[in-house]
């Protein structure tokens, strides 16, 4: 039992049958599940005579998603998808290396892939796909429908911003930030389907249809992803233009305020100023007259800044 084939099943005679978990040499109608990370992968790699550029490819850390062909009779797809695993972000999205070798398929991972374990439970019943292609639309569906399904309550949770006075825009934030790393993986994976389908392999002619619909299914996502963005900054441009409305009429209304009160102001200071010389010292009815002036002279203000139209 080899340390890197985490699960092999062998197609050859129109059914999946498991194959014992070994380092053996790769053979066609076979698919081989490896652990990317385990020591041993890349020996045994190159002593099935893969070349290096391609071993490197499939090995790497960290890519984006693509697809390459080297023949007729060898191709790389490199997809991500949604990281179920418990403590792991969904947006911090895996990614899945599938390699066409020569009538087989190599697959690599690093951490366990939602669609990939969920194919595998399929096989073990026997109610999985029977052919290395349809092994492959089966991985491709797969990873679209757990990207779609984590869509699904984002649409919802768009769709209630309309019904609400005010939303969390905390969460609303967190909720931007997932979908731009969400759109950053999605919208190369959609070229992947799109040079599949130009490259035109004759051992994928009879699952073209299908691959056509993988490539609708990720055009509708990175639709609704780049919907949903533009809502979400629609309704904080919303809430921002909301905010600097009630700032700007508070500032409006403490700048009248001021400058109704400046006049009076001017005039307490100028008779508090404590000198010789200040009218109405000695008349006991000064005070209660310089009252009724300035509540006078603040009425004159607010008649003419009605006049005005500032108030």
């Amino acid at each position: 039992m080899s340390g890197f084939i985490i699960s092999s099943w062998n197609f050859s005679e129109g059914k999946a049958k498991p194959n014992a978990l070994n380092a053996s040499p790769i053979a066609a109608d076979n698919w081989y599940h490896c652990q990317r990370d385990a020591i041993g992968l890349r020996d045994w790699l190159e002593e099935n005579a893969i070349p290096e550029a391609i071993i490197d490819s499939l090995l790497t850390d960290d890519t984006r998603p693509r697809f390459e062909q080297f023949h007729d009779e060898c191709f790389l797809m490199i997809l991500r998808g949604i990281n179920l695993n418990e403590g792991s972000a969904p947006d911090d999205m895996l990614s899945l290396r599938i390699l066409w070798f020569k009538g087989a398929i190599i697959s690599t991972r690093k951490v366990p892939t939602a669609a990939v374990s969920i194919l595998i439970e399929r096989l073990e019943k026997g109610i999985g796909p029977h052919t290395l292609p349809k092994l492959l639309v089966g991985i491709a569906n797969g990873i679209n429908g757990i990207i779609s399904d984590f869509l699904s309550p984002v649409e919802d949770r768009i769709d209630d911003l309309e019904d609400e006075d005010a939303a969390d825009l905390k969460t609303l934030n967190a909720l931007n930030s997932r979908l731009l790393r969400l759109r950053r993986y999605l919208k190369p994976q959609r070229y992947v389907f799109e040079d599949l389908l130009h490259a035109d392999m004759p051992v994928l002619k009879g699952q073209k249809n299908h691959f056509k619909n993988c490539l609708d299914t990720i055009a509708r996502m990175n639709e609704s992803i780049e919907f949903y963005i533009d809502q979400i900054n629609l309704y904080q441009a919303n809430v921002n233009q909301q905010q600097a409305e009630v700032m700007n009429r508070n500032t409006y209304l403490f700048s009248v305020i001021a400058g109704i009160f400046l006049p009076a102001g001017f005039f307490t200071g100028l008779l508090g100023v404590n000198i010789g010389g200040i009218p109405g010292v000695e008349n006991p009815m000064a005070f209660p007259l310089f009252c009724v002036a300035l509540l006078v002279v603040v009425a004159l203000e607010v008649v003419i800044l009605k006049r005005l139209r500032f108030i």
